[in-house]
């Protein structure tokens, strides 16, 4: 199953790329991410992997791929169910398009009655992050109020 979505946000594409690249910064866009932790030593490179913490399960992932500001990609590792996540940055001035893609396997039944749930929720998600990005501030959709110093 394929998903997409894309948006604009007000700021500058590295500032935007630093913000996604760090997963650790997920709780605080994605309501249904409670916390993420790199378990990878150093810097965020091509390979870091993360443990994501969510409202009703936990899976690991991993960079996969990353080309400053442009690219961020991440993969889930066995036994999680196959999900890749890419986010595609682009820019004019201060302001950076997101393009959201993720590939999900599901049997494709499963697929005809949950795509377009799944879409509109990343959609909100993605409005969350904007928000955040934008103002500093924003209130996920299960009341958490998250706030950003300096970006």
């Amino acid at each position: 199953m394929e998903i997409y979505n894309e948006i604009s946000v007000q700021r500058p594409i590295e500032k935007v790329f630093e913000f996604l690249r760090n997963f650790e910064n997920m709780p605080k866009w994605n309501y249904y991410v409670l916390e993420v932790t790199k378990i990878t030593e150093g810097d965020i490179i091509k390979g870091s992997v993360f443990h994501q913490v969510r409202k009703k399960d936990s899976q690991r992932y991993q960079i996969v791929e990353l080309d400053f500001p442009k690219i961020i990609a991440v993969k889930t590792l066995p036994p999680e169910r196959n999900l890749t996540m890419r986010f595609e940055l682009s820019s004019v001035g201060n302001t950076t398009l997101i393009k959201d893609h993720a590939h999900i396997d599901v049997p494709w039944i499963i697929s005809l009655f949950i795509k377009n749930k799944i879409q509109a929720t990343v959609m909100e998600n993605l409005q969350k992050l904007k928000t955040l990005l934008e103002s500093g501030k924003v209130i996920l959709q299960d009341g958490r109020t998250q706030t950003l110093q300096g970006i």
